[in-house]
């Protein structure tokens, strides 16, 4: 009798089983890259390192002509010159009038909240404040910045992190942003191809990697790595940035997982609605005992540079032009973002015109000293994250769900291939009644089938949506999870809590007992939950069946991701 013949596995398979061991923390590199922030540390660590993740690359024309930064000007708000009813002349007219109309609109909603004494706030009259703050000198110090130009003795082809935003633009050296809004920066200007985005990451990461954790490159092969990847994400960008961690820079194993479901993890909660607010954009999804439901996923791409760039344009409108702050340029963004931090607010009872005394730090100048009076400028700004009309963006990108996957040709079994062979299977059913039923003349009535029972929809992606219960809602109305570096201001928690209960329907507003804003879990930054509770997955056994080891990539690519991400890929 002759041997049977060996079936081929149905799943990705290794010669090599798993081996259960013990996890290392110490070996064990998480790595949250942000549109703005790069949070990179070991599992073993208390707080990530981190940096700004940028790099500023050596441009090679002659003569180098450093383009201006669009961190905070986007296309979309760039202004003229000119100004027009104390407001910037947009390069789109309908963009001035929307941002008029929008801070309308944020002034209505702080009206509209009471205080603790129970009355209602007066707006300060900025054209009062504009008169007397267009006369205020500016005042120069004799001290001297101590924050100096980084020093490019050498030219060396690239900086990365803190050193390229101060690198001077006299140098040649042009500052890119490898993420935006959440994603990749994938744009049709120099350096904005895939392969150009991908090597300034392995830059930046590699460089970090040894100048903060003081590990070589030629050492990564006996360390394993945690990406952690937006709740909304491209499919074929994932699997670069794995292939990056794996064959490019050597790591040993990887696992990728959501930043929403990692939150979870760092605060220590089951269920949420994880309101995460960065830089860049905002993102909203519901995640339960370690999922996150596709159906409720919404990025936004607006953040806190976009805040920023309001109260610029607030300060402006109040007279205050700080003319030394240039939006062009990396030092200038850092000076308002600090003005921002500093002063900006949300709490409801702080209230009326306050003098404020604001200095301008630049690299290796004199510092300026300005005395404003400013009022609602401070609230106005930050609450425009709930009226986004006054942050003066169109499009319809700004709004992004989960798209469905394009395909990949190494990963022939995936969503698109499956979604085809369940339609021609129904199609091929659907042939096989209709003949049975034309065959059939025994019973009249089978031949006047209604229409209705036949399925017409092929493409209905109702089995995708997860019945939301009245029972799960009452869960996310219960516990909002507010994380990201976008949100930190006094009293963004009775704000975030306040809005929602307004838009809750009256049914669950009766029935919900408590209502918990999560804004600083375990008395962390908020910034740094969703690396956190990505240091603890790493930590875990029940972890163990979820890395990717490098043999495993090079041998089966992307369909690891589809066997092994904690997620449906």
């Amino acid at each position: 009798m002759p041997p049977p013949v060996a079936k081929k596995p149905l799943f990705p398979t290794t010669d090599d089983p798993i081996v259960s061991e013990p996890i290392q923390p110490a070996t064990v590199v998480v790595i949250h890259p942000g549109s703005y922030n790069l949070r990179i540390g070991r599992a073993s660590d208390a707080y990530p390192v981190s940096l700004p993740h940028c790099i500023a690359r050596k441009i090679k024309s002659s003569p180098p002509r450093p383009q201006p930064s669009d961190w905070i000007l986007r296309d979309e708000c760039k202004a003229c010159a000119t100004l027009v009813d104390h407001f910037l002349n947009f390069q789109h007219p309908e963009c001035g009038v929307q941002v008029k109309e929008g801070v309308k609109a944020v002034e209505e909603l702080l009206l509209s909240r009471p205080t603790l004494t129970g009355e209602y706030r007066q707006l300060t009259p900025f054209k009062q404040l504009a008169s007397f703050n267009k006369q205020a000198q500016p005042e120069k110090l004799e001290r001297v910045c101590s924050q100096k130009w980084t020093n490019t003795e050498g030219s060396p082809p690239f900086f990365v992190g803190e050193e390229a935003l101060y690198v001077s633009p006299k140098e040649g050296y042009q500052l890119s942003w490898p993420m935006r809004h959440g994603r990749l920066n994938i744009h049709d200007k120099p350096g904005g191809s895939l392969t150009a985005v991908l090597a300034d990451l392995e830059s930046i990461w590699s460089s970090a990697i040894y100048s903060q954790l003081q590990i070589p490159t030629k050492d990564l092969k006996h360390y394993r790595a945690v990406l952690l990847i937006p709740d909304i994400y491209t499919h074929k960008h994932v699997k670069a940035m794995v292939d990056l961690l794996l064959n490019n820079l050597g790591f040993e194993a990887v696992i990728v997982h959501q930043e929403s479901v990692c939150a979870t993890y760092g605060a220590g909660v089951t269920c949420a609605c994880v309101v995460d607010i960065g830089d860049q954009k905002t993102s909203v999804c519901c995640v339960e005992d370690g999922i996150s439901h596709k159906a409720t996923r919404i990025t936004m791409e607006y953040g806190g540079s976009d805040v920023s760039r309001c109260l610029h344009w607030l300060l402006r409108r109040s007279g205050a032009s700080l003319p030394e702050i240039n939006l062009n340029f990396a030092p200038g963004i850092l000076q308002l973002m600090e003005l921002k931090e500093a002063f900006c607010h949300l709490d409801q009872d702080r209230l009326g015109v306050r003098p404020h005394v604001m200095s301008v730090k630049l690299p290796q100048q004199n510092i300026i000293k300005y005395s404003l009076r400013l009022g609602d400028e401070m609230i106005l700004s930050p609450l425009a994250l709930f009226r986004p009309e006054a942050l003066g963006l169109q499009g319809a990108h700004l709004i992004r769900t989960q798209p469905r996957s394009e395909g990949d040709p190494d990963d022939p079994h995936d969503e698109d291939y499956l979604r085809r062979t369940q339609r021609q299977s129904q199609q091929g059913r659907l042939k096989k009644d209709t003949a049975d039923i034309s065959r059939d003349t025994t019973d009249p009535g089978l031949t006047n089938m209604d229409d209705s029972m036949a399925p017409t929809n092929l493409e209905d992606d109702s089995n995708d949506v997860p019945e939301n219960g009245d029972d799960l809602k009452r869960k996310m109305y219960s516990c909002l999870l507010l994380v990201g570096g976008g949100m930190g201001f006094e009293g963004a928690q009775t704000w975030l809590q306040y809005q929602v209960w307004m838009q809750m329907p009256v049914q669950h507003r009766m029935v919900l007992e408590t209502m918990d804003v999560i804004t600083r879990p375990k008395d962390m930054d908020s910034g740094l939950v969703s690396w956190k509770g990505a240091a603890i997955l790493a930590c875990l056994d029940s972890s163990q069946e979820l890395w990717i080891r490098q043999k495993e990539w090079r041998q089966f690519s992307v369909r690891m991701l589809r066997e092994r991400a904690p997620f449906i890929w």
